[in-house]
């Protein structure tokens, strides 16, 4: 390895030392061709906040949140509290709650109950809880969904369709869930003034049966449907037919994120994307959190996964069964409008505006971003790099405009791991003996360059990603792993080198004016020289650490959750702040660059990689922040500006603390003389 980088370093310094009177290789960038490049970016960034202020037009105009109870959870909380379904419902409605979901009676509750009562030549029980019309849509409902099935030939003895159906879930167990209609309790709920989510079963469904299920819901008035069990009806085979059943009738899909169904995406996809994110806490949860919790995590969902809808379920603890509930309800309703959001019947999101050339010019603006990072490291010869500029941004723009969705995947990446490398590597150590007059302020003003260099490759990356798939988080960009990793490693190498003797002695030879990929490659042979001491094995395992347990906690479903002490904090910043701040940018990364950048400022040069790799540890987190395109834009500006402020004072109380050491070592010989 050491001989590879030896002969590279060689030969890349003397290519770079050959002169020609036609071209001048290995310089480093020229005013023209940055104007260029910037020229090109500038128009993509305004083409990114062009389509950013669309989006958060749209985001903005789409505030109504359905507040929903479980119907059977009220019934529950009746029979503890000695009350009726309508009066805990009505209380429910008082406290806030817009909606109460009924669940889909099915065929083996009502054998189960006795309730389903048919005689076959029609002459019904004196004590048959349904009406004629009931029981005509039961047994069509049954027909449908099991079409070798004849109910009216079974009983032709005039035995009861009771006796008939309880045989069938006596051969047939599995049966006994699937769903024939809603009985009394939408009766209940409209009495109570609230309105109806449907929640149909969804085994054993067949065109005429989604038929009859999607008509039902909207015959009991509902608005929203929200499918029961573990899959949403007509998987796998008739998700376009539930689709079609669903636009027909005007219902909206209930997607239900963190506990997802099977064929849910599929079913959003046939849908266009126009569904409504829903929210809830499954009663499991709710037996090991306190309702603060609960109210913190609807508000969450709400503020910043475009969450419509919050399936609430209830409480049951061992007093104050009614009164409690209503707090809890009452508390989140009133989070929610102070959040800025109002209680009703939602609608799922318009779509962001694309105008056509948006793309051309968005991805023209990544490719200049990669020819600068290029060429301020490998600088080309000036035909090269005109000859490469001008072929990269044709590519360029042509992928834009054929509009082909792996070319936009392939856009963000590069973007993600282009502006954060590109942002570091713009930090210049300086020579030992130079320092600036001011190095704090230095410090602050190049980490604020930095920071908002990154956030424009953000704002790239969130604008060439801007589809409902991707809003609605039904599809989700998978680099985010790799733009988190890639430039740590590049920083890494880049500032290894760039402390190492070899590589001032390179560009001092070379001068400014060539280019920097010499005097790397000449820094990094000396590092792979270097004895290889304990701490250098200590600070590799700690970084592989640090690298994994990032890896581990990155996403909403992190393998590593957060611990009692750091929930509680994200919790109180969140109340704070409305918006939190990711930890790991102001308790790490922006204290860790801002320490850097003032050490930098101030002429030293030591141990440097290690606080800058550290320090890239927030921007690359600032980068990820606008990769979460399911959350607003203005909420992830926002999460960055915070980030940032915070940032900035973690970074001065780490400063102080530094320097107060240096003072009191420098002190220490003097006052042991005396």
């Amino acid at each position: 390895m050491q001989e590879l980088l030896r002969s590279m370093a060689k030969y890349t310094k003397q290519h770079y030392q050959s002169r020609s009177d036609l071209i001048n290789r290995g310089t480093a960038m020229r005013r023209l061709q940055k104007i260029v490049l910037a020229i090109v970016i500038l128009a993509g960034l305004g083409a990114a906040g062009w389509i950013g202020y669309q989006r958060i037009m749209v985001e903005r105009a789409n505030p109504t949140v359905a507040l929903a109870v479980d119907y059977n959870d009220a019934l529950r909380v009746a029979a503890l509290a000695g009350l009726t379904p309508r009066d805990v419902l009505e209380r429910l409605k008082n406290a806030g709650a817009s909606h109460v979901a009924i669940t889909e009676v099915s065929l083996g509750e009502l054998v189960e109950t006795g309730r389903l009562l048919y005689i076959s030549a029609g002459v019904a029980p004196a004590d048959t809880q349904m009406s004629p019309a009931t029981r005509k849509r039961i047994r069509k409902l049954l027909e449908a969904k099991l079409p070798r099935t004849r109910a009216q030939g079974y009983p032709a003895r005039k035995l009861r369709m009771y006796d008939y159906y309880a045989h069938l879930l006596r051969v047939t167990p599995e049966l006994q869930d699937i769903g024939v209609g809603y009985d009394e309790a939408v009766e209940t709920a409209q009495q109570a003034g609230l309105k109806i989510i449907a929640r149909p079963r969804a085994q054993f469904t067949t065109a005429d049966s989604i038929d009859y299920a999607i008509d039902a819901a909207r015959d009991i008035g509902a608005d929203i449907v929200v499918f029961a069990g573990s899959r949403v009806m007509g998987y796998r085979d008739e998700l376009g037919h539930v689709a079609k059943a669903l636009r027909e009738t005007g219902l909206s899909f209930g997607f239900i994120e963190l506990a997802p169904q099977l064929g849910e995406q599929a079913l959003a996809r046939h849908l266009d994307y126009k569904f409504i994110r829903t929210h809830s806490i499954s009663e499991q949860e709710l037996e090991q959190i306190r309702p603060e919790k609960a109210i913190n995590r609807f508000s969450l969902a709400v503020r910043e996964r475009k969450v419509r809808l919050c399936y609430v379920r209830l409480f049951f603890t061992q007093h104050g069964y009614i009164k409690d509930n209503l707090i809890y309800v009452d508390q989140l309703t009133n989070r929610l409008r102070r959040d800025g959001f109002t209680i009703g019947s939602p609608q799922p999101f318009n779509p962001v505006d694309m105008p056509v050339w948006a793309l051309p010019v968005l991805f023209a603006a990544i490719g200049a971003a990669l020819m600068w990072l290029i060429q301020s490291v490998i600088g080309l010869s000036r035909l090269w790099f005109w000859v490469t500029t001008g072929a990269v941004l044709l590519i360029a723009a042509a992928a834009g405009l054929s509009g082909i969705g792996m070319f936009r995947v392939l856009a963000a990446l590069t973007a993600a791991l282009v502006f954060p490398t590109w942002a570091v590597l713009t930090v210049r150590l300086r020579e030992q003996e130079q320092s600036a007059h001011h190095p704090l302020r230095t410090g602050l003003l190049d980490f604020l360059r930095i920071s908002v260099l990154t956030a424009a490759g953000g704002l790239l990356v969130a604008a060439c990603l801007t589809s409902d798939a991707y809003l609605m988080k039904v599809a989700q960009f998978r680099g985010v792993k790799l733009a988190e990793l890639l430039p740590l490693v590049v920083v890494a190498g880049a500032f290894t080198a760039r402390s190492m003797r070899n590589y001032w002695e390179v560009r001092t030879e070379l001068g400014e004016a060539r280019a920097e990929l010499p005097a790397l490659a000449a820094g990094l042979r000396e590092a792979l020289g270097h004895v290889v001491r304990y701490w250098h094995v200590i600070a590799v395992v700690l970084g592989l650490g640090i690298l994994a347990i990032l890896m581990l906690r990155s996403g909403n479903q992190p393998a590593i959750g957060v611990s009692g002490l750091e929930g509680q904090l994200r919790a109180l910043l969140d109340q704070v702040l409305l918006v939190r701040p990711r930890s790991k940018e102001i308790f790490f990364g922006h204290p860790a660059m801002i320490v850097a950048l003032v050490l930098i400022a101030a002429g030293t040069r030591r141990r440097l990689w290690l606080w800058l790799t550290a320090g890239t540890i927030g921007q690359v987190s600032i980068l990820n922040t606008f990769c979460h395109l399911h959350t607003p834009l203005q909420v992830s500006l926002l999460r960055v500006g915070h980030g940032l402020w915070l940032g900035v004072l973690g970074g001065l109380v780490l400063w102080v603390i530094i320097y107060l050491g240096w003072m009191r070592r420098r002190d220490q010989p003097a006052s042991g003389a005396g």
